[in-house]
C-alpha cells in the first residue's frame, strides 16, 4: 500500500537559499528512483526557512530502500549541515474516508 512521508526541516539561518538548491540537483534522481510516486517541496509563507517536504510512495519498503540509498550517498550529512534543531519524519497512510 502507497505511504506518505513527510519530512519537515529549518534551514540554519542564511541557508534555506542553498537548501533550494540543493533539493534542485538532488531530486531529479529521486523522481526516477523505483517506487516513487509523489515529491513537493513546500516553503512556509510565514517563516522562509521552513521546508515541508511531501513525498509518495508505493510503499515502507520502497521509500527505506531509497533512504538507504541516499544515506550511502552522504546527502543527509550534507543537508544536516544546513539545517537547525532535528528534522521532523512521519510516515502516513491514507484511511481510504
Amino acid at each position: 500500500m502507497a505511504i506518505n512521508v513527510i519530512l519537515e526541516l529549518t534551514a540554519a539561518p542564511g541557508k534555506a537559499q542553498d537548501i533550494k538548491s540543493y533539493f534542485e540537483s538532488i531530486l531529479p534522481e529521486t523522481r526516477t528512483y523505483p517506487g516513487y510516486i509523489d515529491l513537493h517541496v513546500l516553503e512556509n509563507l510565514d517563516d522562509e526557512n521552513n521546508f515541508v517536504v511531501y513525498e509518495a510512495w508505493e510503499s515502507r519498503d520502497a521509500y527505506q530502500t531509497y533512504f538507504n540509498w541516499r544515506a550511502e550517498q552522504g546527502v543527509f550529512d550534507k543537508l544536516g549541515a544546513m539545517i537547525v534543531g532535528q528534522p521532523s519524519v512521519r510516515f502516513l497512510q491514507d484511511t481510504g474516508i
